[in-house]
C-alpha cells in the first residue's frame, strides 16, 4: 500500500516548510494490513492514524515508525518521541493513533523528500522471530545475593561473545507451522533419530484427526503462548531447522542479567511482582513482594509483561526453557572461562527461567534446573540463539 499526501506542517516559528509525505506501510504475511493512514500536525507534533484490518481477533503487533530522507531508498530517522499505538501491544482493529514530536529527536523536516514507512508484525506470528544482539562480555556468573541452592552459588568469572537469542519464547503457533514444514514429529536424521519432539499438552499443541491421518494443532486462544511439552530434541531440531541454536547456559543468564548485572529477576527488577511476571506466588525470596497468587495457573501469550532492559521478554516466568548444555551440579567448579558450553555428556538437560508454576525463588535468573532431554512438562519451552 502506497498513500501520497502533500501537508504543509509549521513545526516551530523558525521552521516554516513544505513536506511531502508518502506513507508506506507493511506487516508480516498473516493478514493484517494498515489502511485509512493519515498525518497531521499541530504545532510541533505530527499525528499518524491508522487501521489495522484483518489477522485474529485480539493479535497483538509490534508497530513501528521509520523515515526515510531520501525519497524512501533507506531510512535514517527511527523516532524515539513517539507515543500512543506504537511500540508492542498494540492490539489490530480500527482507530489507532500515534504521535510523534521530531524537535525533541533533533529533527527538523526541512525539504520535500520525506518518506515515512509505519509496519507491524505479529509478536509471536509464524513468521516473527524476532532476535535481540547481545554484545560481549565478562560477568560473575551464579547466585549473587547468597541466596541460592549449592548448584548455583560457586561464583565464577565467564566471558561470552557476542550472540543475538530471542526476544520472545516460541509460541506454539511458530512450532506448529515447524512441524508441518519438518514433515515428522520425531527427529529424521543424525545422532538422534527417533527421537520425540512434542508431547501433547493443554497449554501446548494437540492432535487432531484430519481426513485419514492426524496432525498437530495449537488451541484456539493459544496460538501465541509459550510451546510447551516440547522435548530438548524438539527444540534443538527446530533451531537446526531454521539455522538457530539453543543457547547455552551462560548466554542465558547473561541475557536474563542484562550482560551480567546483579539483578535477582529476569525483568531486571528485584521484586517480583505477579503484575510484572508470570509465576505462582507460593514462597518467598528476599525483597519478594508479591501480595496474591498466579490468577492464570498457566502460560500466557508472549509479550504479555514488559521487558528487561535488553528488549527480552520472559526471562522469568511463563515458562522453563531449555538450553544447549548437559547438566551437572558441580559443573561450575570446572567451568570454563570463555563461552563455555557445559560438559561434553550427561544424563540432563539445563532448563532455566522458571515458569507460572514456579514460586518467586525458582524464576531468579541464577536458578538451575534440569530435564531428561526426552522429557516434556506443561511448562518447559524455549527461546532461540544464533551466534554473530
Amino acid at each position: 500500500m502506497l498513500i501520497s499526501l502533500i501537508k504543509f506542517f509549521r513545526i516551530d516559528k523558525k521552521c516554516l516548510f513544505l513536506l511531502a509525505v508518502y506513507l508506506t506501510c507493511s506487516s508480516d504475511v498473516f493478514s493484517q494490513t494498515f489502511q485509512d493512514i493519515k498525518v497531521s500536525q499541530s504545532n510541533d507534533t505530527i499525528k499518524v492514524s491508522y487501521n489495522i484490518i484483518g489477522g485474529k481477533i485480539n493479535d497483538m503487533l509490534k508497530v513501528t515508525l521509520s523515515v526515510s530522507t531520501d525519497g524512501g531508498n533507506s531510512y535514517t530517522i527511527f523516532p524515539k518521541s513517539v507515543w500512543g499505538d506504537v511500540g508492542s501491544k498494540v492490539i489490530n482493529g480500527p482507530d489507532k493513533v500515534l504521535f510523534w514530536k521530531p524537535l525533541k529527536d533533533s529533527v527538523q523536516l526541512t525539504g520535500d523528500n520525506y518518506v515515512f514507512n509505519i509496519s507491524g508484525s505479529v509478536i509471536g506470528g509464524p513468521d516473527n522471530i524476532e532476535l535481540v544482539s547481545i554484545k560481549s562480555g565478562t560477568f560473575l556468573m551464579g547466585d549473587n545475593f547468597g541466596e541460592g541452592k549449592l548448584n548455583e552459588t560457586d561464583i565464577h568469572e565467564v566471558s561470552v561473545d557476542s550472540f543475538a537469542i530471542g526476544a520472545y519464547e516460541i509460541t506454539n503457533i511458530q512450532f506448529t507451522k515447524f512441524l508441518r514444514e519438518y514433515g515428522n514429529d520425531c527427529v529424521t536424521e543424525g545422532e538422534f533419530k527417533g527421537e520425540p519432539l512434542i508431547f501433547e499438552s493443554p497449554d501446548g499443541l494437540i492432535k487432531k484427526l484430519a481426513g485419514n491421518t492426524f496432525v498437530w494443532e495449537y488451541q484456539f486462544g493459544k496460538e501465541y503462548n509459550p510451546v510447551v511439552g516440547v522435548t530438548w530434541y524438539g527444540a534443538n531440531e527446530f533451531c537446526k531447522f531454521y539455522g538457530y541454536r539453543l543457547p547455552t547456559e551462560a548466554e542465558w543468564e547473561y541475557a536474563a542479567r542484562e550482560l551480567g548485572k546483579k539483578v535477582r529477576f529476569g525483568n531486571g527488577k528485584n521484586e517480583a511482582m505477579v503484575a510484572d511476571i508470570n509465576f505462582n506466588n507460593i514462597g518467598q525470596v528476599s525483597n519478594n513482594r508479591s501480595l496474591e497468587g498466579n490468577k492464570d495457573s498457566s502460560t500466557v501469550r508472549v509479550g504479555n509483561y514488559a521487558p528487561n532492559e535488553l528488549g527480552l521478554y520472559d526471562m522469568s516466568g511463563n515458562a522453563w526453557e531449555w538450553c544447549q548444555d548437559w547438566y551437572q551440579s558441580d559443573y561450575y567448579v570446572n567451568s570454563k572461562h570463555n563461552c563455555p558450553i557445559g560438559p561434553w555428556l550427561g544424563e540432563y538437560k539445563v532448563i532455566r527461567g522458571g515458569s507460572w508454576f514456579s514460586p518467586a525463588f525458582g524464576i531468579r535468573t541464577t536458578v538451575r534446573s534440569f530435564l531428561i532431554p526426552y522429557g516434556n512438562r506443561r511448562d518447559v519451552g524455549f527461546r532461540v540463539a544464533r551466534s554473530i
